[in-house]
């Protein structure tokens, strides 16, 4: 796959976009229209300067806010020109070596007494355990859940419970509602001008761009230290609606990348590293799920720094470990290959919970699970009567790798055919 497209939703993600997606969908404007780039352009800049005069500060999207003391940082976890080395051809560690870079080089400038090395570690503490890392990581990583824990379900109850983080938009106050008068003035003049809206019209405009770009680039009063604000994939964002991501519906979000206790420990071995970095990814997600917005490998990939399959390999043991389900498109919009979630649905409904049950285990709605549990037990009839995959595959209108998921979780299930009709004798099925 060309690599400007695998991370072209990564860069789309910026203020300008959403500003313009506002635009089209409320005041009527082309997708890509240049009046709407003029606005939007000019709106921002007239505010990033009266702000300035005014000593306002804000932290943009994937930028890290830490502070200390009187010191604070912005480190940015992530920008497009980091991506420059790998469409040279270059791999990943030379373009997070560039992040690095230049996040040491703003870290040592607040901080001048503290070292970069242990910040870094405490995103990422992998790469201080031994050369022998990948295997010992693997090793750790458990294989299969082992059913509904009443105790364990309780506590990670209240891990869920904890990751609340406020919203930007319930963070905002007046300051970030209105710009000083002479400025809405100038700018409200330039609308009418340039669009011919009304007056009324127009200053409604100027001031929804100015709540939006507050939104997004919060106020470092607003953000506690370990903070961070993203632009991510809403929850009720329809994948099949738009082919360019620039399109698809995106929420401001404000997650915890490190809690104030994480900012001063470290693990001491892989078992705490999984363990904590787990923690740490269940709640980012769970955050970012109560602003109604949902997180990407590739996003988390940059937020802690570490490799994309390990932070995968991670969320799948948590699932499994904990029958689960940690909000991600994946899960949520059932976008990709993830299948983790439909076994663990599957599993606790022939353990015997019922959809309100399995809905409160995995925190995942009822009627996704119903329609999980629909599915699997007309693949489960079907493959009874020794339907072909493919043909099972079009009258259930369900993908093909689904159904063999389906048949993969039924032959480890299942004994025999005589197991599968008493399930569902007892079910109310009769042959």
């Amino acid at each position: 796959m060309d690599k400007h497209e695998l991370y072209r939703p990564l860069i789309e993600r910026s203020l300008e976009n959403y500003q313009m997606q506002h635009l089209a969908r409320k005041y009527d404007f082309g997708k890509e229209s240049l009046v709407s780039k003029l606005m939007i352009e000019r709106i921002n800049k007239a505010m990033d300067e009266a702000e300035k005069n005014m000593g306002i500060s804000r932290v943009k999207p994937f930028c890290l806010y830490i502070r200390s003391r009187e010191k604070k940082a912005i480190l940015p976890l992530f920008e497009p020109q980091y991506l420059q080395p790998i469409f040279e051809g270059k791999n990943l560690n030379i373009t997070r070596e560039r992040a690095i870079e230049k996040i040491s080089k703003i870290y040592a400038e607040s901080f001048p007494k503290e070292d970069i090395g242990n910040f870094l570690s405490i995103i990422n503490p992998l790469p201080r355990f031994s050369k022998n890392t990948s295997k010992e990581f693997k090793k750790n990583l458990a294989k299969k859940g082992s059913g509904y824990n009443s105790i364990d379900n309780k506590k990670l109850a209240s891990l869920v419970e904890s990751a609340n983080t406020t919203s930007p938009l319930k963070r905002l106050n007046i300051l970030d509602w209105h710009a000083p008068q002479k400025v809405m003035q100038e700018l409200s003049d330039f609308v009418e001008k340039e669009v011919g809206f009304g007056r009324v019209l127009a200053r409604q405009l100027v001031e929804d761009i100015i709540t939006i770009r507050a939104a997004v680039c919060p106020r470092t009063c607003q953000l506690k230290s370990g903070e961070m604000p993203m632009l991510v994939t809403h929850v009720s964002a329809k994948l099949t609606e738009d082919t360019d991501t620039r399109y698809r519906k995106l929420a401001p979000v404000i997650i915890t990348v490190l809690s104030k206790e994480e900012m001063d420990g470290f693990c001491k071995s892989m078992d705490e590293y999984i363990e904590a970095f787990s923690k740490r990814l269940l709640r980012v997600c769970f955050e970012a799920y109560r602003q109604n917005g949902l997180l990407t490998l590739q996003e988390m990939q940059w937020i802690f720094m570490a490799n994309s399959t390990k932070i995968s390999e991670i969320i799948r043991t948590a699932e499994y470990k904990h029958n689960i389900i940690i909000p991600t498109p994946g899960t949520i919009l059932d976008a990709g290959r993830s299948i983790t979630h439909k076994d663990i649905i599957v599993k606790l409904h022939l353990e015997g919970h019922n959809v309100k049950d399995i809905s409160r285990i995995t925190y995942h709605s009822p009627r996704s699970v119903d329609s999980y549990i629909g599915t699997f037990e007309a693949v489960l009839i079907l493959h009874l009567y020794k339907m072909p995959v493919r043909l099972m595959s079009r009258v259930l209108s369900k993908g093909i790798t689904l159904i063999e998921e389906h048949l993969r979780l039924i032959d480890e299930v299942y004994e025999d055919v005589n197991a599968i009709k008493k399930d569902l004798i007892k079910k109310g099925v009769s042959f």
